[in-house]
């Protein structure tokens, strides 16, 4: 926590205060957690402006458990509304403005996000269909292969036997071609 934060809280809960409430002296002890619990069960620090604009750092303080930027953006905007000319209503509207700042950087990267997870989500349906389409493609070119093997074995084996029946009936012509001796007469 910053040592200069911590001083100038520490000066403003001295200042004018005289009898300094429970939920103060937590704050310059810097026990957030328990300085938040008294803020929420005093409802009388809700009406001072010095304790609202204490409850809005409290919880618009990244750096402090007790961080939450909705509840300390109401807790500005009370003290505003109720004490605009109070010493602490120019820093809380500069603080108010920051908070605004941040949760719209908030929902901003949260939109990104989610578009960027559904883009994600996409992407792993249209892998996973790719995947499917290939891996369907691969047994599809598996199987033509193993039906162009066969169709290949198949034409090996009729051009074996187209060559055996040329061979026979190269083997029939010369047979045929052959002069005959003559034969003698038929006698009967």
């Amino acid at each position: 926590m910053n040592r200069t934060w911590m001083a100038a809280i520490a000066a403003m809960i001295g200042v004018g205060c005289s009898h300094p409430t429970q939920f103060e002296k937590y704050i310059s002890q810097q026990q957030w957690i328990d300085a938040a619990r008294e803020f929420a069960a005093d409802s009388s620090l809700r009406h001072k402006p010095r304790t609202l604009y204490l409850g809005g750092v409290l919880f618009g303080t990244p750096k402090i458990v007790t961080y939450d930027p909705i509840k300390s953006r109401g807790l500005f905007s009370d003290l505003i509304a109720q004490f605009p000319n109070s010493e602490f209503s120019t820093d809380a509207t500069a603080r108010m403005l920051l908070i605004d700042e941040v949760l719209r950087a908030q929902r901003t990267g949260a939109d990104r996000q989610q578009e960027l997870e559904t883009q994600v989500t996409q992407l792993t349906k249209e892998s996973r269909a790719l995947r499917a389409r290939i891996d369907s493609g691969v047994v599809q070119s598996d199987s033509l292969r193993n039906a162009l093997n066969r169709v290949e074995a198949d034409r090996r084996e009729k051009d074996e036997q187209l060559k055996a029946l040329r061979l026979e009936l190269q083997r029939l012509k010369e047979i045929d071609l052959k002069p005959r001796a003559a034969r003698p007469p038929f006698k009967e």
